[in-house]
C-alpha cells in the first residue's frame, strides 16, 4: 500500500510539474517596457520613453527613434502615440515600412491617447472625440466625449451628453449619426470590433464589463464582481473576434492590476490565464495576447 500511494503522489507531482511548464511555456516575453498594443502580426509598447515594435512572423525587436512617447496603438504598418518630446503634447504618426513620421499637433493635450484603425486615428481632447485621416489629411471634430475607439466605420466613446453620468455612444462615421448604447451608469472605457462594443460600468461595482451588440440592439453583462470573488478592473479590458481579454483583482487599492483572463463571447464563459494580480493592460488580436508585468512584456499565441 505505501508503495502505492508513493506511486501516485510521485504520477501527481510529475503531472503537477509538466503542467507548470506547459503553462510557462505558453507565456514568453518579448520585452521589456509597459502599455503593449498588437495587431496584423506587430507588439508594440513604449519603455522609458521609447516606443518598441516586435514582428512576430521575425521574432525581430526594434527600438523606434523616438523620446518622450507614450500610449502607443498600431494598425497595419501603422503606429501613433502620444508624444511630448517636443514639450508640447502632439500624436506621432509613424510608417513602419517607410520610417517615416508625421505630427498630429491640432486638438491635442496632455490627456489625448489614440487609437487607429487604418488610416484612420481617433482620441479624445478637452472633452471633444476627433479623428484623423491620414489617406486624406483631414480631422474632424465628431462629438462631446472622452476615451474613443475604433473599428471600421465605428466610433465608441463615453460622454455625459444627455445624462449625469457617462454613458457609451457609437457614432456612425459614414450615417455622421450616434447612438447611446449604454444604460444608466458610470460607463467609461469603450472598445469595439465588427458589431460588439464593450465597456466598464463602474456604477455598483469597479468595473462590471457590459457588451452591446449593434446589429441586434441586445445588452449583455459580460462580468461580475464583489469582495470575495474578486473585481473586473475598469480601463484594462479589450477585445477582437468573439474574444474579450480583462483583468480581476482582490485589492481595491489597485484597480490598474489584476489576474489577466479572457472571455469567449460565444460559450459566455472566462478563463484565468494568470496569477499574482501583477498583470497589466491586455490587448488582444486574433489569437495573440500581450500584456505588461512587471516591467516585462508578456505575450501568449
Amino acid at each position: 500500500m505505501k508503495r502505492k500511494l508513493f506511486s501516485i503522489t510521485l504520477v501527481l507531482i510529475f503531472l503537477i510539474l509538466i503542467s507548470a511548464v506547459a503553462s510557462a511555456e505558453q507565456f514568453t516575453k518579448i520585452g521589456s517596457g509597459s502599455e503593449p498594443a498588437v495587431d496584423d502580426g506587430k507588439v508594440t509598447w513604449t519603455n522609458n520613453g521609447v516606443i518598441h515594435v516586435y514582428d512576430l512572423t521575425t521574432k525581430k525587436e526594434t527600438a523606434v527613434n523616438s523620446s518622450a512617447a507614450s500610449h502607443p496603438a498600431v494598425s497595419g504598418d501603422k503606429l501613433v502615440w502620444h508624444d511630448e518630446s517636443s514639450k508640447i503634447p502632439r500624436l506621432t504618426v509613424y510608417d513602419i515600412s517607410t520610417a517615416s513620421k508625421t505630427y498630429i499637433t491640432q486638438d491635442v493635450d496632455k490627456s489625448s491617447i489614440p487609437a487607429i484603425y487604418g488610416s484612420r486615428i481617433v482620441w479624445s481632447a478637452n472633452s471633444y472625440v476627433y479623428m484623423h485621416d491620414i489617406s486624406t489629411s483631414t480631422q474632424t471634430k465628431i462629438a462631446d466625449g472622452n476615451n474613443p475607439d475604433i473599428y471600421a466605420n465605428m466610433i465608441s466613446y463615453d460622454s455625459y451628453s444627455t445624462e449625469d453620468t457617462p454613458q457609451i455612444y457609437v457614432y456612425d462615421i459614414t450615417t455622421k449619426k450616434a447612438i447611446d448604447v449604454s444604460q444608466y451608469g458610470d460607463n467609461m472605457f469603450s472598445h469595439t470590433y465588427g458589431d460588439k462594443v464593450i465597456w466598464s460600468d463602474f456604477y455598483n461595482r469597479l468595473g462590471n464589463i457590459r457588451m452591446y451588440d449593434i446589429t441586434t440592439g441586445q445588452q449583455t453583462e459580460v462580468t461580475t464582481g464583489n469582495d470575495k470573488t474578486g473585481y473586473d478592473t475598469g480601463g484594462s479590458t479589450d477585445t477582437d473576434g468573439n474574444k474579450i481579454v480583462y483583468l480581476k483583482h482582490n485589492n481595491l487599492a489597485s484597480i490598474d492590476s489584476g489576474d489577466l483572463y479572457i472571455h469567449d463571447i460565444n460559450t459566455g464563459k472566462s478563463k484565468q490565464l494568470t496569477s499574482g494580480n501583477t498583470s497589466q493592460t491586455p490587448a488582444i488580436s486574433g489569437n495573440v495576447i500581450v500584456w505588461s508585468d512587471s516591467g516585462n512584456i508578456y505575450m501568449l499565441k
